[in-house]
């Protein structure tokens, strides 16, 4: 087993869940971004994968875009951080 830690800093996703950070265990075989969004989303409601996987979020592993690390195939370790990020738009009219 490993441990990595869900990020949240999607405020909505803070609300629904309670907290910033979430320590999740996965088996080293089922070690990937999409395993550990999916036992997230058993832990705390298809709410949480809904927010999740917004076209307006983007996910980072250890501060590196997981759409450049093999997207939610990426692999990952034990102490790993995942973070869901919220994308901010705006800008002058």
């Amino acid at each position: 087993m490993i441990k990595v830690t869900l990020i949240l800093l999607d405020e909505r996703l803070k609300k629904e869940i309670g907290k910033k950070e979430i320590a999740i265990e996965l088996h080293e075989s089922e070690a990937t971004v999409r395993c550990l969004l999916r036992k997230a989303v058993m832990q705390y409601g298809d709410k949480t994968l809904e927010s999740i996987l917004k076209p307006e979020t983007s996910i980072f592993l250890n501060g590196q875009n997981v759409e450049f690390l093999g997207g939610l195939e990426a692999k990952l370790s034990e102490g790993d951080r995942v973070a869901i990020v919220p994308l901010i738009e705006g800008g002058s009219q």
